[in-house]
């Protein structure tokens, strides 16, 4: 027995975690439900804590960085016997303005047993965030007029999310790309649309910000003719599109309700990563400006460090 409690201290046959739910695509602000089985070894061992964390892990220029967006510690007993198995009940809230699952973003919940005098165990298990209801139809709009989501869609910045689609049918050789970015309000949808669209040799930016009631969300004739309409007005006339957007501009951008499920789609991001985003944002506008090689020069350098940032 002595033997075998040595041995659990370095984690052979030491109690083991898994949680489980169902694996599906969640929206922001749902909440994941499920439960935590704990598996006892080969001796009986003090529990400390369980606790779950919802982390987000982003790719950058530097290599992938995660985060903890929130965690939760959970009720459990003091102890597991021999091959007992303990079941905890999991309830886990996302937040409302999580960004959404792209190829630069994704999430995992961390789940982490505490054994006294033990290695601790630990369990990963991936967790992919979707849009809401509303943005799913617009987006099913986009696609039957030809819009095809760009590989890099996704991006994050200091103000959310952006999801860049190009155009294969409607507006094909008149517009490169168009940019979304959005807010979910009380009855409806506030959205941020930047057409780039083709002048000669040149690129103008149309940029047009809207309200799209839930109404008119659901209905999807009405949906697609009011984008068409949208779209082909910036095409036509983007110099008549060139105010900057409200969540750029000082006050930013304030909803047209106090919704509790509502805010900017990916605005949780910086406070999430902070520093890392402003590093990365500043980087590229470095790259930009061509002055690459005179910042290899100071590459010790972090931004990261300024604004909080720990990079992994």
């Amino acid at each position: 027995m002595m033997f075998k409690k040595i041995l659990a201290r370095f984690g052979k046959g030491a109690a083991n975690v898994d949680l489980r739910f169902e694996n599906r695509p969640y929206t922001p602000g749902e909440t994941v439900d499920g439960e935590i089985s704990i598996q006892g070894g080969e001796v009986e061992q003090n529990i400390n804590s369980l606790a779950v964390r919802l982390m987000m892990s982003v790719r950058t220029s530097q290599g992938t960085a995660d985060r903890e967006v929130s965690s939760i510690r959970l009720n459990t007993a003091n102890r597991i016997l021999p091959k007992e198995q303990q079941i905890v009940a999991f309830s886990f809230p996302l937040p409302t303005n999580l960004a959404i699952t792209r190829n630069i973003v994704s999430y995992y919940f961390d789940t982490e047993l505490d054994i006294e005098g033990g290695v601790d165990r630990s369990d990963v298990d991936r967790l992919t965030v979707d849009f809401p209801a509303n943005i799913q139809n617009l987006f099913r709009v986009l696609s039957s007029l030809g819009f095809r989501e760009k590989h890099e869609s996704g991006k994050l910045d200091q103000y959310g999310q952006e999801f860049a689609f190009f155009p294969t049918e409607f507006l094909n050789g008149s517009v490169n790309e168009v940019e979304f970015r959005f807010a979910q309000e009380e009855n409806g949808l506030y959205v941020w649309m930047e057409v780039d669209c083709r002048n000669g040799f040149h690129e103008i930016e149309a940029k047009r910000e809207f309200f799209l009631e839930e109404a008119l969300l659901l209905d999807e004739q009405k949906l697609t003719n009011i984008l068409k309409q949208y779209l082909a007005e910036a095409s036509e006339r983007p110099h008549s599109y060139s105010q900057p957007f409200s969540y750029s501009t000082p006050g930013g951008y304030r909803p047209r309700s106090s919704n509790p499920m509502g805010g900017m789609i990916g605005g949780l991001a910086m406070g999430v990563f902070g520093g890392l985003l402003l590093s990365e944002l500043m980087g590229s506008a470095v790259e930009a400006m061509g002055f690459d090689d005179e910042m290899e020069e100071v590459e010790d350098f972090d931004l990261g460090d300024i604004f909080g940032g720990d990079e992994d």
